[in-house]
């Protein structure tokens, strides 16, 4: 791989593009908060595992659940904070491992993670199912995406990896802005595995003096947990009643979210 992957950097640049291009990604992600919340009324309380720049954990909470948004990442806890206090929601904000939830007081009715299958490493993953498990109340459900049961055989993974390498430039300019006197233009170059495709992230900087920079990380998109190979490792963990549910979204077509059980 190029550069490892080092989130306070991706999520860095990415709060320079979201200035400079303001995409409405709360409407397009909300969908799948509106859906899971029509699944439970009430005030569940909920951990948005993946807080990224606060876009599920806003959403969430506006739909009406009690939340407590989680990210390892310093810039993303910071986004998130800014992004809930632009919308006048009091909502904690963790740091806290996938590993390392159950060693916390607080227990869960839902863990969300849209996040889940970018693990590559399975012994990585059993310890984070572990830990997400642990923070569930009997009877709680982790909420995850991609392993659909829709496609329950084992070559699931590897077609969607087909189609997105045949849709995938090879190497392409992402995006490109300028905000006061610095330019950013980020150059992604893709690299295929078996069951993963790493793409190269170069974020070209040039400052108001008219330095230049270069900054690298690599995301690995992977495809190897599929729902023939997750869900076992799943009922490994403890997990039970792993299931399906499919819903149309904004984009007009229909998205799976998954939810497996904690035992009551």
């Amino acid at each position: 791989m190029l550069g490892e992957l080092n989130w306070d950097r991706y999520w860095r640049f990415e709060l320079f593009r979201r200035r400079c291009d303001p995409l409405d990604f709360r409407r397009w992600k909300r969908d799948s908060q509106r859906e899971l919340k029509a699944l439970y009324p009430g005030r569940p309380r909920l951990l948005d595992a993946t807080a990224g720049l606060g876009d599920h954990t806003v959403n969430l909470a506006e739909e009406g659940f009690e939340v407590t948004a989680c990210d390892t990442s310093a810039v993303a806890r910071e986004a998130t904070a800014a992004a809930l206090s632009d919308a006048g929601l009091d909502v904690p904000v963790i740091a806290t491992p996938w590993a390392e939830l159950g060693a916390r007081p607080e227990r869960y009715d839902l863990v969300f993670n849209d996040a889940l299958h970018w693990t590559y490493d399975e012994a990585t993953l059993r310890a984070e199912l572990a830990g997400m498990l642990a923070a569930l109340e009997p009877g709680g459900a982790l909420v995850y995406f991609f392993a659909d049961a829709a496609e329950p055989d084992a070559g699931a993974g590897r077609r969607v990896l087909e189609w997105d390498w045949e849709q995938m430039s090879r190497a392409r300019v992402a995006w490109e802005h300028t905000l006061g006197e610095r330019h950013v233009c980020l150059s992604i170059v893709a690299e295929r595995g078996e069951d993963f495709i790493d793409e190269h992230h170069l974020y070209h900087v040039r400052d108001r003096s008219g330095a230049t920079a270069l900054e690298s990380l690599t995301m690995r998109r992977v495809y190897r947990w599929d729902h023939a190979r997750l869900t076992p490792l799943l009922e490994e963990v403890g997990f039970v009643d792993v299931r399906t549910d499919h819903f149309p979204n904004v984009k007009g077509y229909h998205f799976a979210m998954n939810r497996a059980f904690r035992p009551r």
